[in-house]
């Protein structure tokens, strides 16, 4: 019974453990989606010709396309290569945030001046300069990777004061915050080697793997214990092979093979991100370190606009919500430039202990269950002002019993690209089903390993933690301004309602309610783009408890506010 009650929190606490505003322990661009990728030349040749087939050569070389997801040490390699074309002085590279939620990466390439030819090999240990590249030859790279962040982080009155009834039977609560004012720092270091070196030059076939090693901590009072602890764990550790060429009649393939721990994010996050869990034993529950499944196979092939993936995965849960789950996926995506994206999914759990809960005492389990998704993106190009969307839609069925579960979003904005501050201001509304007891169907939406950041799929920095993408409607009213280069605020304006009262499998507190409205949330989230070593990130949000929670809770509850500071630095 106890293991059962386990398992049926799992689901709950798995979002409420990925709630974090940073991103994977890499970078905090990895995994994100790259809307555009732009070449800026210095000192090209002045013969247009010449000129032309500089241009070709190095785009060519560096074989990142737009609408797939940041690699940061895929990226370091090819950039790598380029830098050793013998007419090229030297090449950067620098990622823009967009209004829109996407990024531009944008290569910066200076070339040498006539007749005088490059070598950009690196040795660390000939140059230590070169740090943290070990190796960087014609076809070859060895590198460190080293990233560390620490956070502050306080509540007022979390858990609307009342943590008792919304923590009800939960596992991990032991001395939680609640009434007034608590406060907590965690943090987490991490070291990492990754390398690639090419094996068959006519396929342009190489081999690269990587591991890393995460040190994580937690110390004060935060939402669920006031136990100060410290972790180390594997994060990555992976192999595989990668491939492709631009080819002369202005076709593209590109190809990739892994296995091993790795993080994988399907589209924007909506269905699949974060694979790893945090909190408990492992520390760092807010900040978010662990993103990698704890196996993943992964075989993608690209040719032109088309992209195909096939995928098993197995997350990285915590021990005391083992849940067996294995994911098995196939996707598809097309896109034209870096404007539009269409996406299909086909997902299948073969195997998981996951359990669904019915108000007549019937116990459903995630064991073979079935997931469609279709999904659209569309963005104006780098810079310009103008539209932008995005769709997607979802549904559920399981092959051992009757489901008929569904999901969708909508995100219409506008991008005012050429004002000063460049705004954007979009408008979205999502739909996650819940269960009726008065149909046969199992309804209630599996949201699965969804979350990311506060502008993908995690539905308010209090709310989240109270309702996490199931049985759940919100409105989200968002604005992107940029007051400097380097600096961007995101204000959002949140409503979120329940589509049944019927809550089970969501916050125990809150598994029958008497109406339908969880409450209201105002956030604001500053971030200081110092370089692409140094980020700094504040947030802070008050979210209103609305009548589904007042009138299901007793005992006085309070508006909850939350304040979080964090510094990241990569390298």
């Amino acid at each position: 019974m106890r293991k059962s009650l386990f398992i049926l929190l799992a689901s709950l606490l798995w979002h409420i453990e990925t709630m974090a505003q940073s991103n994977n322990a890499l970078s905090i661009y990895e995994g994100e989606r790259i809307q555009s990728v732009e070449f800026v030349y210095d000192n090209l040749p002045p013969d247009s010709a010449e000129a032309t087939l500089s241009r070709q050569q190095v785009e060519q070389t560096f074989l990142v396309y737009p609408y797939t997801h940041f690699n940061e040490f895929q990226v370091t390699y090819y950039l790598s290569q380029v830098r050793n074309l013998p007419f090229v002085e030297n090449a950067t590279f620098n990622v823009v945030p967009q209004g829109d939620g996407g990024f531009s990466l944008r290569v910066t390439v200076r070339i040498a001046e006539k007749d005088i030819v490059t070598s950009r090999h690196a040795n660390l240990f000939k140059t230590p300069q070169a740090f943290p590249v070990i190796y960087s030859g014609k076809h070859s790279l060895l590198t460190f990777k080293i990233a560390a962040s620490e956070m502050a982080y306080s509540n007022n009155n979390a858990w609307f004061a009342q943590p008792e009834p919304l923590l009800v039977g939960n596992p991990l609560a032991n001395n939680p915050s609640g009434k007034g004012y608590l406060a907590w720092i965690e943090g987490f270091t991490m070291g990492g080697i990754y390398g690639i070196t090419r094996i068959v030059p006519r396929l342009n076939l190489h081999l690269y793997g990587g591991a890393s090693y995460i040190l994580s901590f937690s110390a004060g009072r935060e939402l669920f214990t006031d136990q100060s602890r410290f972790h180390g764990e594997i994060e990555d550790a992976f192999a595989g092979i990668i491939g492709g060429k631009r080819l002369s009649d202005n076709h593209e393939y590109s190809y990739s093979v892994l296995y091993g721990r790795k993080q994988f994010v399907l589209g924007n996050g909506w269905l699949i991100i974060n694979t790893s869990m945090n909190g408990q034993e492992r520390a760092a529950l807010q900040i978010n370190p662990r993103w990698a499944a704890k196996r993943l196979f992964l075989a993608t092939f690209r040719w032109d606009r088309l992209t195909f993936q096939a995928f098993q995965l197995r997350p990285n849960e915590l021990p005391i919500f083992y849940s067996g789950t294995i994911l098995n996926g196939a996707n598809l995506e097309i896109n034209n430039n870096d404007r539009i994206q269409i996406g299909a999914s086909l997902l299948h759990s073969p195997r998981s202990e996951v359990k669904y809960y019915q108000p007549d005492g019937e116990v459903l389990s995630r064991k073979g269950l079935w997931v469609y998704n279709l999904r659209l993106y569309g963005n104006q190009a780098p810079g310009q002002p103008g539209l932008f969307y995005k769709a997607e839609g979802g549904y559920q069925t399981n092959s051992h019993y009757k489901m008929r579960a569904y999901a969708w979003y909508t995100q219409l904005g506008w991008n005012f690209a050429k004002t000063r501050g460049k705004p954007a201001l979009s408008y979205r509304f999502a739909y996650f089903s819940g269960d009726n007891p008065e149909t046969k169907a199992y309804e209630r939406w599996d949201a699965l390993y969804t979350g990311g950041t506060g502008e993908q799929w995690v539905q308010g920095s209090n709310m989240y933690k109270i309702v996490q993408n199931s049985n759940e409607m919100s409105h989200l009213l968002q604005l992107v301004y940029s007051p400097a280069p380097k600096l961007q605020t995101v204000t959002q304006l949140w409503s979120f309602m329940a589509p049944q009262t019927n809550n089970l499998g969501g916050n125990p507190g809150l598994s029958v309610m008497k109406s339908r409205y969880y409450g209201t949330e105002l956030n604001l989230t500053l971030k200081y783009f110092h370089s692409r070593q140094w980020y700094f990130h504040l947030n802070n949000a008050i979210t209103f408890p609305g009548s589904a929670i007042k009138e299901t809770i007793s005992g006085d509850l309070k508006s909850w506010f939350c304040l979080m500071a964090f510094v990241r630095y990569s390298l």
